[in-house]
């Protein structure tokens, strides 16, 4: 994988444009404000992926406060989802909304290194999405709002309103006929991301998740010049990343307020 630094282009200059352009893409409307852009997509208000306000703007957490409320709330959304871009101004102000009730979160970006030649990736197949359809639903159920029918169907169809804008593929360890671990592949042709890293509960710490990540970075890594992934900074799940070949390149902030 072709190092870009040498360009004046760093690594997570790409991930942020391709995030950036992934979710205006994804949204139905888009409105710019004086601490940054806010997506908005009208058919999944329940997605926070997909309605949320990305900070890129130094700013305090009164500011952002006022900013969700205005536009958020303005919009009808019963949540509030920040993103921070710039680290430093995410350190502090998603911190200060967690001393204000949000639950904020620190997020590593990692790149593929390399390492993804495993012999787990031989246990997973590339399907079609709509494969995925019963272990997403199922694992969107055992989640505290997942006794919601509206919530479960949004947030199972949220990966269209990205293949819209992106091209999506998805891999899957599959155990009598079922998926029962599962993730996705998105690209722009030059960049891509693996997301929804997820197995049922029932078949948790089998290898499954090793194959399907592994399966989807061999295919990522061939076809192109970036692939990276984001993961909860601090825990276990980063440690694991590390072990399949993704090195931290860069850290998001985000916080969110339930409904």
């Amino acid at each position: 994988m072709e190092d870009w630094h040498d360009t004046g282009v760093s690594d997570l200059d790409r991930v942020l444009e391709f995030l950036r352009a992934a979710d205006e893409g994804a949204s139905t409307s888009v409105r710019r404000f004086p601490l940054g852009v806010a997506f908005f997509n009208a058919d999944l208000p329940h997605v926070y992926d997909r309605n949320f306000l990305l900070v890129t703007n130094d700013s305090d957490a009164e500011s952002v406060i006022a900013a969700a409320e205005d536009l958020q709330g303005g919009a009808g959304l019963a949540h509030r989802k920040v993103l921070f871009e710039d680290e430093a101004t995410g350190a502090r102000v998603a911190r200060a909304l967690g001393g204000a009730g949000w639950e904020d979160r620190r997020l590593a970006i990692m790149a593929y290194r390399g390492g993804a030649a495993r012999a787990a990736a031989a246990d997973a197949s590339e399907v079609d999405r709509l494969a995925l359809r019963p272990a997403a639903e199922a694992l969107i159920r055992v989640e505290p709002w997942g006794g919601d029918e509206e919530v479960v169907r949004q947030l199972a169809d949220s990966d269209l309103a990205l293949a819209r804008t992106v091209r999506e593929r998805c891999f899957a360890r599959i155990v009598d006929g079922q998926v029962v671990s599962m993730c996705r592949l998105y690209s722009d042709g030059a960049v891509a991301q693996i997301e929804d890293v997820a197995t049922l509960p029932e078949h948790r710490r089998r290898g499954y998740a090793e194959a399907v990540v592994s399966k989807a970075a061999l295919a990522g890594a061939a076809g192109h010049e970036l692939l990276f992934l984001t993961a909860v900074d601090g825990g276990w799940v980063k440690r694991w990343y590390e072990r399949l070949g993704f090195q931290q390149i860069g850290v998001r902030y985000e916080a969110t307020l339930a409904s």
